[in-house]
């Protein structure tokens, strides 16, 4: 999606995005992306069973299709109270951009 001032957005829905369409989001300045769990509980969520992502593997692609800003949904929600310092805390140890994992309801203006 093009948005206002030559920003792009780009929403990779219900799974990983795939390899044939990255050229697409590139560059973008926002980037919103599945995080099922954290790479570090893998073994416990199963994400790739369920075709999804880790925070780890989202915040690795971003970096390297040098995206801006990169919101995280459709995550897990055994640990809501600590959700978002953790999912932030592993991905800013690979991604260098803006991170954000939103609670709930709220809201974020692009």
């Amino acid at each position: 999606m093009e948005l206002r001032n030559d920003q792009t957005l780009i929403c990779c829905g219900d799974e990983p995005l795939k390899p044939e369409v990255e050229m697409y989001a590139v560059g973008s300045e926002w980037m919103l992306h599945e995080a099922f769990c954290l790479y570090s509980q893998a073994d416990i969520f199963d994400p790739y069973e369920k075709h999804h992502s880790t925070v780890k593997d989202v915040c690795n692609l971003a970096e390297r299709l040098g995206v801006k800003n990169l919101l995280l949904y459709h995550t897990e929600d055994k640990n809501l109270t600590e959700r978002k310092k953790l999912y932030i805390d592993e991905g800013t140890e690979c991604f260098h951009g803006k991170l954000w994992v939103p609670n709930d309801l709220e809201s974020i203006i692009l």
